[in-house]
C-alpha cells in the first residue's frame, strides 16, 4: 500500500506481503525452495503465518512475533519507516532510487541515503527539511548519494536554521570520501557552489558538514532519543556502510547495497525492530553473475540473513528489473524461514513500527 502524505488523515499504511505459503512457494521459487529446506530449523510448535493480512483466509494462523526472547523486547511508540525510493540506477523500473525516512512522532527525523529523485518523494511525504536531524549515506554511488544538492538547495525555502551533518563512508582510489563527495558538490570550489554558503559558519541559515566515517564500526548520539552505529560492509570496491538507527528504544538497521562478505549484517540487526535488505540481483543459477554477485546479495542470502537475524519486519528493496521478476517467490520464502513480517518495498510505502505487530494494520 502507497500512502501520498504522512500527515494526510487518508494515508494509507503499508500491509505486510499476503501469503497463500503452501499454494505459492513451488512457482518459481527454484533455489529458494532449498534453502527453505537448508535453513528451516525443526521446532515443536506449529509454524505461524508472519504476513497474514485483511482479506486472507481465516485459516491462517495469526502472526507471530520475531522472537520471544525478552531481551530482545523494545518500546516503539510513534516510529515509522517510509520509503522514498525503492529502486536502484535504472532509468525505466518506475520506482525513485534508493531512500528511507524514520518518522517519530509525525516528524521526519532521519534521512537514510538520498538517491535519484528522494527529493521529490521527500517533499511528496508530506515531510519538513526542518526536522531532519542526519543524513546518512551507505556509499556514495548516484543511486544512493546523487540527490544531496537538491535537498541543501530545496532547504532555501524552508524554515531550517539549525546545523546539519552528513554521515557517509571513507573513500578509496575510485571513491571521494563523504568529507571530499561535499565539497566537491557544494564547497567553494563545488560543481554547486552558490550553494557554497551552507558550508561555511556564519555565512547562512545553517552549516551542513561532512563527517567521514573511516573506521570498520562507528557509534555516536545524535540526542537524547537518537543514537546511530555503522559497519563496514563489502561492497565490491566501493566503500559502503550500513547503518543502525535506535529512535526511543526502537531499531531500524539498513543494509545497504552489499554481497555481504564478512557475513556480519545477521548480527548487526539481530532483533531489530526493522531490517531494510536490498534485493538487487537474482541468484546465480538464474543467471547473476561474479560482478553482480561481488555487489549484491543473492536472494539466498537474503532469506539466511532474514532468519538469522530475527528481526521483527524484513523490507525487501532496491529492487530492479532483475530480480523483481523473483520478488514474490522471495518474499514467501522468507515468510516460511523467517520469524518477522515481510515487505516489498513500493515508494512511499509507510511501515508503523509498533511494539505488538498484531496491532498492525491488516494483521
Amino acid at each position: 500500500m502507497l500512502v501520498t502524505s504522512m500527515k494526510s488523515s487518508s494515508a494509507r499504511i503499508a500491509k505486510p506481503h499476503g501469503s497463500n505459503v503452501g499454494t505459492k512457494l513451488s512457482i518459481g521459487l527454484g533455489l529458494l525452495t532449498s534453502a527453505f529446506f537448508v535453513c528451516a530449523a525443526p521446532s515443536d510448535k506449529p509454524t505461524a503465518n508472519p504476513i497474514a493480512r485483511a482479506g486472507d483466509s481465516a485459516q491462517h494462523s495469526l502472526p507471530q512475533h520475531a522472537s520471544t526472547d525478552k531481551s530482545a523486547t523494545t518500546v516503539c511508540r510513534g516510529v515509522s519507516l517510509q520509503v522514498l525510493g525503492s529502486g536502484g540506477p535504472e532509468l525505466d523500473d518506475g520506482r525513485a532510487s534508493a531512500s528511507y525516512l524514520l518518522w517519530k512522532d509525525e516528524k521526519a527525523k532521519v534521512l537514510v541515503d538520498a538517491g535519484s529523485g528522494s527529493s521529490v518523494q521527500f517533499g511528496a511525504s508530506g515531510a519538513d527539511f526542518t526536522d531532519v536531524d542526519i543524513i546518512l549515506l551507505s556509499h556514495l554511488h548516484t543511486d544512493h548519494a546523487a540527490d544531496l544538492p537538491s535537498f541543501i538547495k530545496g532547504s532555501y525555502f524552508t524554515r531550517r536554521d539549525t546545523d546539519l551533518t552528513v554521515y557517509g563512508p571513507a573513500g578509496n582510489d575510485l571513491m571521494p570520501s563523504t568529507q571530499a563527495y561535499l565539497d566537491a558538490l557544494i564547497g567553494k570550489e563545488g560543481a554547486f557552489k552558490y550553494l557554497s554558503s551552507y558550508t561555511q559558519e556564519g555565512e547562512d541559515d545553517y552549516k551542513v558538514s561532512a563527517h567521514t566515517v573511516a573506521d570498520t564500526t562507528f557509534s555516536t548520539s545524535i540526542s537524547d532519543d537518537i543514537s546511530i552505529e555503522a559497519i563496514s560492509v563489502h561492497h565490491g570496491p566501493i566503500p559502503a556502510l550500513a547503518w543502525k538507527v535506535t529512535i526511543d528504544k526502537c531499531v531500524a538497521v539498513f543494509s545497504g547495497d552489499t554481497n555481504n562478505a564478512d557475513g556480519t549484517l545477521a548480527n548487526f540487526a539481530k532483533h531489530a525492530d526493522v531490517l531494510v535488505l536490498h534485493n538487487a540481483i537474482e541468484d546465480i543459477e538464474k543467471g547473476a553473475g561474479s560482478a553482480a554477485t561481488n555487489l549484491h546479495m543473492t536472494p539466498e542470502q537474503i532469506i539466511e540473513i532474514a532468519k538469522e537475524s530475527k528481526a521483527k519486519r524484513i523490507v525487501l528493496s532496491h529492487i530492479m528489473k532483475r530480480s523483481e521478476a523473483g520478488l514474490d517467490g522471495l518474499t514467501e520464502a522468507i515468510a516460511v524461514i523467517a520469524p518477522g513480517r515481510v515487505f516489498a518495498a513500493q515508494d512511499l510505502m509507510n511501515i508503523p513500527l509498533v511494539s505488538d505487530l498484531t496491532r498492525e494494520e491488516g494483521r
